[in-house]
């Protein structure tokens, strides 16, 4: 009996138990961006921040998208139709089922020093960041306030694979129009900021409704 040279092939092969992360660089942001920069150093100034799992920095109550502003509303555009593509490709909707969601936003204004301890966002489906501004970082480390995802697979930092897809590390490089989403249940952090200037940011919560169809 010969022993053919690959026994499986892709189509014996499934990548089980995925995370869909989504990366969207939005076009045309500069305006944006610097109307939203704007309004949330404006509030900066005259709100005192909460503590979440920011270090350091301001976070804003997680009212933004009941801030009256145009550029709020353009964003808040932005995070429903990404939430609504990511909710179409990853689950199972069956017909022309309506989606409608519940949408929890803040601010964030990182200095130097500043970062966000291991976290997530319990009861939603879907959250994400929106980069406004990225300040301006030093060169010398590799992780300067970026943003990373936790691979959450039990005990896959055991292993020890030069290469492959095991125990590997998402990193996002903060940059401004860059609007990230992802599983709420997806642990992750934010590494300290070191340069001059602010990282801004703007993070959310997507909660999913599916309307029932009618006849």
């Amino acid at each position: 009996m010969s022993i053919p040279n690959s026994v499986l092939q892709k189509e014996h092969v499934a990548i089980t138990f995925g995370t869909p992360v989504s990366s969207y660089l939005w076009p045309d942001s500069d305006a944006l961006n610097a109307a939203l920069q704007k309004v949330i150093l404006e509030k900066e100034k005259a709100y005192e921040g909460i503590k979440r799992s920011n270090s350091g920095g301001w976070h804003s109550k997680p009212d933004l998208f009941l801030w009256q502003a145009d550029c709020v509303h353009t964003l808040k555009d932005r995070v429903t139709t990404c939430a609504a593509d990511m909710t179409r490709l990853f689950t199972a909707l069956e017909g022309p089922r309506k989606i409608s969601f519940q949408l929890d936003c803040w601010a964030n204004v990182s200095r130097r020093g500043a970062y966000n301890s291991v976290h997530d966002h319990p009861g939603a489906m879907w959250s994400g960041v929106y980069y406004v501004s990225s300040g301006k970082p030093d060169g010398n480390d590799p992780l300067n306030g970026k943003l990373e995802l936790l691979d959450p697979h039990v005990g896959v930092n055991m292993l020890r694979l030069e290469q492959g897809i095991f125990g590997g590390r998402y990193l996002v490089e903060p940059m401004p129009g860059l609007m990230v989403m992802f599983p709420s249940w997806l642990k992750h952090m934010v590494h300290p900021f070191s340069g001059s200037g602010e990282r801004i940011s703007i993070s959310f919560n997507a909660y999913v409704q599916f309307q029932q169809q009618t006849n």
